[in-house]
């Protein structure tokens, strides 16, 4: 299985994309795209429960993609 995260996939106006074995990995690799790239967009992301709610909303916009 292949997970895919896009940030057009999340409304932003982003080329960027992953691709990972598992969802956490993607996640964590998105979250920190997000986190360096659009902290303007999303520039409250300190506090643990700020960053949970986020990976819970990128690992929402994750799909399965065919390998």
């Amino acid at each position: 299985m292949l997970i895919r995260y896009a940030c057009r996939d999340m409304g932003l106006k982003c080329t960027f994309t992953v691709k990972g074995e598992t969802i956490e990995e993607v996640t964590k690799k998105a979250l920190e795209h997000v986190r360096e790239a659009h902290s303007s967009e999303f520039n409250a992301l300190h506090s643990p429960s700020e960053i949970e709610q986020m990976e819970r909303a990128l690992a929402r916009s994750t799909c399965v993609v065919p390998r």
